[in-house]
C-alpha cells in the first residue's frame, strides 16, 4: 500500500509540474504573438535637413592641414577630380550625401561653439548643385564622450549625428577610387590578347555578338559555356586588392590588351607585372591595379583549347 500511494504522489507532483510548463509555454507564445503584432519601433528624431540626396552634384571635404577632396557627377557618374582623379567608389559618395537625411535626438544652440569643438572645425563638408544656385556647408566638430556621435553646425543650429559620417570623409582621397577596373556602365563586349605572349601566335580575340561568345585566332576553339564560366570567376564584378595613380615609362615595352566594352570603346591595359601579383595599368585612366597572382593568371587566360595542327 505504501507503495501504491508513494507512486500516486509521484505521478501527481509529475502531472503539476507539466501543468507549470505548460502554462509557461503557452504564455511566452502569446508574448511572442504580442510581440510580433506590435509596430516596429521607430527611431525619433529631428531631421537635420529638409534635402533630398539627389538635389547635388558636388561634394567638398576641406580639412584644417589636408587638401581639399572634390567630387562631381560627370557624364551621369560621380568622379574625384582632386587631389586624384578617377571613378568615385559610389557607395562612399552616398554615405556622404546621407547626412542630408540623418537625423538628430536634440537641436542645440550656436552661442557656444567652442562647447561642441565648431570654432576650430575638423571638417567643413560643402554639397553643391551650382546650376540649382545650391550650396550646403555642414562643420563637424568633438564627439559627445557618452554616445560618441559628433557635434556638427548646420546653418544656426548644432545638431548630434553619426561619428561615421566624418569618419568616411577622413579616408585617404585614393580611397575613394572605385577599385573595379572595368565600371558596371562598361557592359563587356569583347577582349582582344592577341599582344600578350602567351596568345601571340594564336592572335587570340574573344567576341560577344548577338548575346553570344565566340573566338577568333590560330587554332583556337572554345565553348559558349566555357566562356562564361570563365567571365564568372575572373572579369565579372572583379575588385582590385589595391591600387593607385601611375605614370608608364612607354620605353620598357610592356604586353598589352584590349577590353571592349560597349559602344565599341576600347579599353587597353597594360602589364606592369605578373608575379607574384598581376599589375594592370589602365591607360586612360592613370590608374594601377593590383589583383592576387592566381586571380591574374586566371584573367589573361580564358578556356580555350589549342587545337593541333593537320
Amino acid at each position: 500500500m505504501c507503495g501504491s500511494e508513494e507512486e500516486k504522489l509521484n505521478m501527481i507532483n509529475r502531472w503539476i509540474i507539466n501543468l507549470i510548463l505548460l502554462i509557461v509555454l503557452v504564455g511566452a507564445g502569446l508574448f511572442a504573438f504580442q510581440s510580433v503584432k506590435e509596430e516596429p519601433h521607430v527611431t525619433k528624431g529631428i531631421e537635420v535637413t529638409n534635402h533630398k540626396l539627389s538635389d547635388f552634384d558636388e561634394i567638398e571635404l576641406n580639412f584644417p592641414s589636408k587638401a581639399k577632396v572634390h567630387f562631381k557627377i560627370v557624364k551621369n557618374h560621380w568622379k574625384i577630380l582632386s587631389p586624384v582623379k578617377g571613378r568615385a567608389n559610389e557607395l562612399y559618395v552616398y554615405q556622404l550625401l546621407s547626412i542630408l537625411a540623418s537625423k538628430s535626438p536634440e537641436k542645440l544652440k550656436s552661442n557656444d561653439l567652442e562647447k561642441y569643438g565648431l570654432d576650430q572645425p575638423k571638417l567643413k563638408v560643402i554639397f553643391l548643385n551650382k546650376e540649382k544656385m545650391l550650396k550646403e556647408e555642414f562643420i563637424f566638430g568633438t564627439y559627445n564622450p557618452i554616445s560618441e556621435n559628433q557635434y556638427i553646425k548646420y546653418k544656426d543650429d548644432v545638431f548630434i549625428v553619426n561619428g561615421l559620417f566624418s569618419e568616411t570623409a577622413s579616408y585617404v582621397p585614393i580611397e575613394f577610387i572605385d577599385k573595379r577596373p572595368i565600371s558596371p556602365y562598361e557592359i563587356i563586349q569583347g577582349f582582344n590578347f592577341s599582344r600578350l605572349e602567351q596568345w601571340q601566335k594564336n592572335q587570340l580575340k574573344l567576341v560577344k555578338k548577338n548575346g553570344n561568345w565566340a573566338t577568333k585566332g590560330i587554332n583556337v576553339k572554345t565553348t559558349q559555356n566555357d566562356i562564361i564560366e570563365w567571365l564568372s570567376v575572373s572579369w565579372d564584378n572583379l575588385q582590385a586588392l589595391s591600387l593607385e595613380t601611375y605614370k608608364m615609362d612607354s620605353r620598357l615595352g610592356y604586353k598589352s590588351f584590349d577590353v571592349i566594352v560597349n559602344n565599341n570603346k576600347k579599353i587597353t591595359f597594360y602589364k606592369i607585372q605578373e608575379s607574384p601579383q598581376l599589375h594592370l595599368y589602365r591607360k586612360d585612366e592613370g590608374l594601377l591595379y593590383r589583383f592576387p597572382g592566381d586571380l591574374g593568371f586566371t584573367m589573361l587566360n580564358p578556356h580555350v583549347e589549342v587545337k593541333e595542327k593537320e
